[in-house]
């Protein structure tokens, strides 16, 4: 059985003269996509389920930028049930295994 990734193509474009094209101050301080992660507590790199091959990292997503009030996504904007932080203020890491297509993440807390 052969792993097929599905296609994708992004387009960048100009953003009008004076106008930011993203608000630094809603983003999280650490998420971000593609890269090296930014450990909170050293390396911990997954090894593919199926091939054992290090899997190759994707991107990690920070939970502390939900307690900034300038973000207007903040945790006091959401609802009671949509409330999260992984860990204590930490870090979800996302993984891909580009030989197998198997998935995993890695958890730490701040």
């Amino acid at each position: 059985m052969a792993f097929e990734f599905r296609e994708y193509r992004m387009q960048f474009e100009r953003v009008p003269p004076g106008t930011r094209a993203v608000d630094r101050r809603a983003l999280g301080r650490r998420s971000k996509l593609g890269g090296k992660p930014t450990w909170e507590h050293g390396g911990q790199t997954p090894a593919c389920a199926r091939c054992s091959e290090p899997m190759s990292f994707l991107a990690q997503i920070d939970s502390i930028e939900h307690e900034d009030p300038k973000n207007p996504h903040a945790i006091d904007a959401l609802s009671d049930d949509q409330q999260y932080m992984f860990g204590d203020v930490g870090m979800v890491y996302v993984f891909l295994c580009l030989t197998c297509g198997e998935g995993a993440t890695v958890i730490q807390s701040g």
